[in-house]
């Protein structure tokens, strides 16, 4: 049985995968949406780093994200896209069709993962969300750093040892994995799948927690970022 933290990066999607019987890990890049459609035998719990439940409207969990981290590192909790949106052929296009349905436009950040957000989307079900749930990295390093939010942005040397030190303590080979993780990912998407796996432990032992309230979009899915 295993557990595992998802973040998209170049390369599709990586996975942080953490065996629950003898806690040891390994670094793969995998193909997320056929997980979620076939889910793999021992397959526990999947902490991935994606808007999933899209609302024609903001979302409280991403203003809550934001509130809980303040600034600087709130702004990285980017405003999720109208599922409308997705499936535009370009950034201005999205944007306008974000506009008309919810009152503002669409940010280039959120445009560069639309993408995956749609391969989610297409994806996801409710009987997913039993084992599927919606993480923030920023928000999980947040809470193992005891509430409070790092100091350096993660794609600065700072920022990367900054997260390396917390990671540390709980994942002996995390330097490892970094050193040796696979082409067209960045040591921040190893660092945010790690602790999105630290997160999806804390899921497996009911210690985990919600932003807030979470919600329903159209299709019945939960709104909700968990850490």
């Amino acid at each position: 049985m295993f557990v595992a933290g998802i973040d998209g990066c170049r390369g599709g999607w990586i996975s942080f995968k953490v065996d629950l019987a003898s806690l040891s890990t390994s670094v793969a890049l995998i193909d997320l949406p056929s997980i979620l459609r076939n889910k793999p035998n021992g397959l526990v719990i999947l902490a991935v780093d994606i808007p999933i439940g899209l609302l024609d409207g903001s979302r409280a969990c991403d203003k809550a994200a934001r509130k809980l981290l303040g600034q600087p590192r709130g702004t990285s909790v980017f405003a999720a896209p109208c599922r409308a949106s997705l499936s535009s052929k370009n950034h201005a296009a999205a944007s306008a069709t974000n506009l008309r349905i919810t009152g503002r436009g669409l940010s280039q950040q959120a445009w560069g993962i639309a993408s995956k957000i749609k391969q989610v989307d297409d994806a996801i079900t409710q009987e997913c969300q039993t084992w599927v749930f919606e993480v923030h990295p920023e928000v999980c390093f947040w809470a193992l750093a005891k509430e409070r939010p790092m100091k350096h942005g993660k794609k600065t040397q700072a920022g990367v040892n900054e997260r390396l030190d917390l990671l540390r303590s709980i994942f002996l080979d995390i330097e490892r994995h970094l050193q040796n993780r696979p082409a067209n990912v960045g040591k921040d998407d190893l660092l945010d799948a790690a602790v999105a796996a630290w997160t999806a432990l804390r899921l497996r032992k009911s210690e985990a927690r919600q932003v807030c309230a979470p919600e329903r979009d159209d299709t019945g899915l939960m709104a909700a970022i968990w850490y």
